[in-house]
């Protein structure tokens, strides 16, 4: 059996070259490819080919692409020719892949030719017969057994090129054996992947890994001139109409823009500079989930590779936990306009939440959190789930995020487009939460008790603290344990209720207090954050 690190590699499809605007070379993986409809609002949708690779999304429009002959010449005899192929040292592969068969109603084709054979064989080359025998009456899995189980370093092939069929390899979406686009003819049947789960595991199990210094250059969100043409492996696709996206701080949304209205199989890619790409449509809704995982299995990458670099700058209480896209409804004061969903940027930091918004972008170095406007301290700020009977319009997994500033209260309605996504945002939270919280200890709030000015001390280890402002004296303290609740005037007063003891919960049992607080809302805030560390230390599977 091979070592996990080479089935990786194997399943991996080719890697290509490209240039960059220096004229350096660099490798591009391509991780992910295959046919997909874009409709892009100027022309009829259309087939494009859709091309994932660690760093970026491309469309290449699939009128564009010319085949460019393997050999530097042009292919035209159609001869019954023999070729012999070596199989590749470490995962056996022949380097080529195949579709057809008897059962398909075509000859086995050449669908697909790695650099190593690309002297020898062409898109097109029907195979006709395998070490000497004929295969023209066998099905597609059994010519895959067949080469699979074949033994030696080396197959001979009989094949002939046709030209027809080549073109239609070219033209063609790839829908009918999905598996043998990145599988066949790689590793031994028993490695290949069955279906989308197990191909998704492998993609979390590995994930992408960095590149070294030079190629980290090409974070930059410029792209390529796209005046000119590109060569990628065997193929040509001219630039006027190739598009490519950097997946760096990008977002996929499922929404007509601005809209809680959600499209049927189909997706949209935001990227950071502010291009967007057309409406990209799947044929089924497995294929658009699959599409939208992978597209943001590298964006999450991306994320984290930058996000590290910026962490080894930064001392350990200011490091960066966790960002996000997330769309807000921005409810519009003029009452004949609809509310208009617009994206924004949230981070994790220290013991505060960062806010980009209104033309600010994503932080890319340290310095864009010092131009950061909307700052606020983790631990004063209020997050509420909103119940489905409760959503303002049709987007679920939607929550208010309260904000203190020293003029108002601001009250944010917002959104993710997936439970997943949800649910993640809420543990990240809870995670900050908890460290800031245990970092800040306790919070000192100025109020009236009885009359006398007092201090009222909430600390994660203590609970509640009253203590008079001129002498110090404590007057009272209960622990957390001990609130049995607490309710306000909404203005300037909180009231609470606490048990004389933690093991006893009736009415006798109970002290009412009263306190005044100018600081009333942001009082609150701060109970909650602290009331709500303490029940999530209480839990097993905090991390700290």
């Amino acid at each position: 059996m091979l070592p996990r690190r080479i089935i990786r590699y194997a399943l991996s499809p080719r890697t290509k070259i490209l240039m960059d605007d220096q004229q350096h070379t660099y490798p591009v993986e391509i991780l992910f490819e295959e046919q997909i409809t874009l409709s892009d609002g100027y022309s009829k949708p259309h087939s494009v080919l859709l091309q994932l690779t660690s760093e970026s999304l491309i469309i290449q429009p699939v009128a564009t692409i010319s085949k460019l002959p393997l050999n530097k010449q042009d292919v035209q005899t159609t001869t019954i020719r023999t070729v012999t192929i070596s199989r590749h040292p470490v995962t056996r592969s022949l380097g080529f892949w195949i579709k057809g068969g008897s059962d398909t109603g075509f000859p086995i084709l050449i669908s697909r030719v790695r650099d190593g054979s690309a002297d020898l064989l062409n898109i097109g080359d029907a195979i006709l017969s395998i070490n000497n025998e004929d295969i023209t009456n066998s099905t597609h899995d059994q010519v895959i057994n067949q080469l699979h189980d074949t033994p030696g370093e080396q197959v001979t092939l009989t094949v002939k090129y046709m030209k027809e069929m080549a073109t239609y390899l070219h033209l063609t979406t790839e829908k009918s054996r999905p598996s043998v686009l990145h599988s066949s003819l790689t590793l031994p049947r028993r490695y290949l992947i069955r279906d989308s789960q197990e191909q998704k595991r492998l993609s979390a199990e590995y994930p992408l890994e960095y590149r070294d210094d030079t190629n980290r250059q090409r974070w930059s969100l410029l792209l390529p001139d796209q005046s000119k043409s590109k060569k990628i492996g065997n193929y040509e696709f001219g630039y006027a109409k190739t598009q490519e996206y950097s997946l760096l701080y990008a977002y996929v949304t499922q929404y007509l823009n601005g809209t809680d209205k959600l499209r049927t199989n189909s997706f949209q890619v935001h990227a950071l500079n502010g291009s967007q790409t057309g409406i990209l449509i799947a044929n089924t809704f497995l294929q658009q989930n699959m599409w939208i995982s992978r597209i943001n299995m590298v964006i999450r990458n991306l994320t984290t590779r930058i996000l590290s670099e910026m962490n080894q700058t930064l001392l350990s209480n200011e490091q960066i936990f966790y960002t996000t896209w997330i769309h807000e409804r921005d409810i519009n004061p003029h009452e004949n306009l609809l509310p208009q969903w617009k994206a924004i940027f949230l981070v994790f930091k220290g013991s505060d939440l960062y806010i980009f918004d209104e033309n600010q972008s994503p932080p890319l170095r340290t310095y864009d959190f010092i131009r950061c406007t909307r700052v606020y301290s983790l631990i004063e700020v209020f997050i509420e789930t909103v119940s489905i009977k409760d959503c303002l319009d049709d987007r679920r997994y939607c929550f208010t995020l309260t904000l203190l500033n020293d003029t108002k209260i601001e009250c944010r309605y917002l959104n993710f487009e997936r439970k997943i996504e949800y649910d993640d945002f809420i543990l990240n939270y809870q995670r900050s939460l908890y460290i800031s919280v245990y970092s800040t200890q306790n919070r000192t709030f100025g109020c009236l008790f009885h009359g006398q000015i007092c201090r009222l001390i909430i600390d994660v280890n203590k609970g509640f603290e009253m203590y008079n402002n001129q002498t110090s004296i404590l007057l009272w303290t209960y622990s957390f344990e001990q609130l049995h609740a607490s309710s306000d005037n909404g203005r300037d007063e909180i009231y609470f209720q606490f048990n004389r003891h933690s093991t006893f919960d009736d009415d006798e049992n109970r002290i009412h207090i009263a306190v005044q607080c100018q600081q009333l809302k942001r009082l609150i805030h701060v109970i909650n954050s602290f009331l709500t560390v303490k029940f999530l230390g209480q839990k097993e599977d905090v991390i700290t």
